[in-house]
């Protein structure tokens, strides 16, 4: 009842008592909603961040560089030069001329695809490095000798950058048809968005692809990817779990010199690294050379010689290269080669390949006054010497043992091998016996005898470099007109005296005519002597 009247007596007074509190009570329930709001919305934003994070992981540099770049997919992390902000964005990467799609919607090309087929884009100051991006749960499976297994997803690159040679390499269920002349990646995404795309080069096998000549009867590969979902994917017929090397042997393989510098040294470079474990896919079949060189290619490669060149079957790889990697004439750049492989690497695998017993030559001193060996190549064809046996004598009274050889047509590798690790030093006219300098001792002496004509830098290039590559001692001595037997040819005023460039801008076949197929020397024996004694100092180190 005072309840009742106390409103009754006070109406206005309870009316704004009533409106207060409405206010009150609204007001309250406002804040708690919009608290309850926010802290929903933070709460889904973060479980939002926190998916995202563990959908699209961040990648984390590629520690083996030569694979970067290959991916299928992929992310391209630019680091800014000038500052520490990172700019990512996602693309796909198959080949060097993709489209990379960055983080503010603009497109640039990859560029700059270089010896180890690492791929790059250029935009303003800032540097980028290709990264690899796997599938959530996807291992590395990285195996130091065959790269990435077929858990990795696959990938495929060429390098056409390289005036030597052209290289594709490829991993994942790689698929060799010798018949057809072509290899073929087959991708593990089956999505049907692109049932067609696919890439492909065309290359050939052969490390002398700035020679014309030498590649006109290289038959050509065509290397490709694909997604499967075609007609134009082969099926296996025979599965390996080794990586392939593919490579053909024609060119100018035969000519001693370039049995070396376009394909064993290249193929060192390319096949090395795999410890044995590689097969060898040759696209053309020459028995003979095979049989030639049959100890280093076993050395090279545990496996069979599969010869591609009519082959109907398909062999399957995890892993493979499609020619042979090569650096320079007759050497290799420790730089670009796997594992650091330097020229000293190639001659002690050579002579670990023969068997040969010196690793290093005669020091002079330490020996019981046994005298240095000598091996003088005596040349019967061109560039011979036309006074050898004034130059036996010359050699022998400066202090050393002469060795006279030279490997003729038909003659055993290994015995040339013996012959000239049992020596300290090697002598002859610029051609292809010096080539064995790859079987001497560490440390000998080369002595390299360039015939007139400003030949100086093609014998340097073949010889003197790839010589002190392989930390042997480099000497040389240039025929003057007077010892040259061009003299008995031409006027002592013709150009090929005078002005030997004339000669060499007529091309190679003109200069090679000349100079190298119609001259033989006659050393002036006096003006030797003193590089005779140099050798033998040099062996005193």
């Amino acid at each position: 009842m005072g309840y009742e009247m106390l409103l009754i007596k006070s109406p206005h007074r309870m009316e704004s008592r009533k409106l207060g509190l409405a206010l009150l009570v609204g007001f309250c329930i406002g804040v708690v909603t919009s608290f309850i709001s926010i802290t929903l919305s933070t709460a889904e934003q973060q479980f939002s961040w926190t998916y995202g994070a563990r959908a699209n992981p961040s990648p984390e540099i590629n520690p083996h560089p030569r694979m970067s770049g290959r991916s299928a997919t992929g992310v391209i992390r630019m680091n800014q030069t000038s500052s520490s902000t990172n700019y990512t964005a996602h693309s796909t990467v198959q080949a060097k001329d993709d489209a990379a799609e960055l983080a503010s919607g603009k497109e640039t090309e990859e560029a700059n695809h270089g010896e180890n087929a690492a791929e790059g884009v250029q935009h303003t100051t800032q540097k980028q490095q290709t990264i690899e991006s796997k599938p959530p749960g996807t291992g590395d499976h990285f195996n130091e000798h065959i790269g990435f297994d077929r858990a990795e997803a696959p990938k495929a690159a060429c390098d056409l950058s390289n005036p030597r040679t052209d290289v594709c390499e490829l991993h994942g269920d790689v698929r060799i048809h010798g018949k057809s002349s072509s290899v073929v990646l087959v991708s593990a995404d089956r999505q049907p968005r692109n049932p067609e795309r696919r890439r492909s080069w065309q290359i050939k096998p052969y490390a002398r692809k700035f020679d014309k000549a030498a590649m006109a009867h290289i038959q050509e590969v065509s290397v490709g990817s694909s997604n499967g979902l075609g007609n134009d994917v082969p099926r296996c017929t025979t599965n390996y779990s080794v990586p392939a090397v593919v490579f053909a042997i024609g060119g100018y393989t035969g000519n001693y010199y370039h049995d070396f510098t376009d394909v064993l040294v290249p193929l060192f470079i390319t096949s090395r690294r795999f410890d044995g474990e590689v097969q060898l896919v040759i696209a053309t079949k020459k028995l003979w050379w095979i049989s030639k060189y049959e100890p280093i290619l076993r050395k090279l490669s545990r496996y069979e010689i599969v010869y591609s060149g009519s082959d109907d079957r398909v062999h399957c790889y995890p892993h493979a290269i499609v020619g042979l990697h090569s650096h320079k004439a007759m050497s290799i750049d420790p730089a670009r080669a796997p594992n650091g492989y330097s020229m000293v690497d190639f001659t002690r695998f050579m002579r670990s390949t023969y068997s040969l017993g010196r690793d290093f030559p005669i020091r002079l001193g330490d020996d019981g006054g046994r005298k240095p060996r000598l091996l003088l190549i005596p040349r019967q064809g061109t560039r011979r010497f036309t006074n050898f046996q004034e130059i036996v004598g010359v050699v022998e009274e400066s202090g050393f043992e002469v060795v006279v050889a030279e490997a003729k047509m038909g003659s055993k590798v290994a015995e040339v091998a013996r012959v000239v690790n049992s020596c300290d030093v090697m002598m002859g006219v610029h051609g292809a016996g010096l080539t064995n300098f790859v079987f001497l001792p560490t440390g000998a002496v080369i002595i390299q005898v360039v015939p007139f004509g400003n030949l100086e830098n093609i014998s340097r290039s073949c010889f003197g470099y790839p010589s002190e590559d392989a930390k042997l001692h480099y000497l040389e001595y240039s025929i003057r007109e007077e010892e040259s037997s061009l003299i008995e040819q031409y006027p002592r005023d013709h150009p090929v005296f005078k002005d030997p460039k004339s000669i060499h801008r007529k091309g190679w076949n003109k200069m090679g005519e000349v100079y190298l197929d119609k001259q033989n020397v006659k050393l002036d024996v006096n003006r030797f002597r003193p590089l005779l004694q140099k050798a033998r100092q040099l062996l005193h180190r």
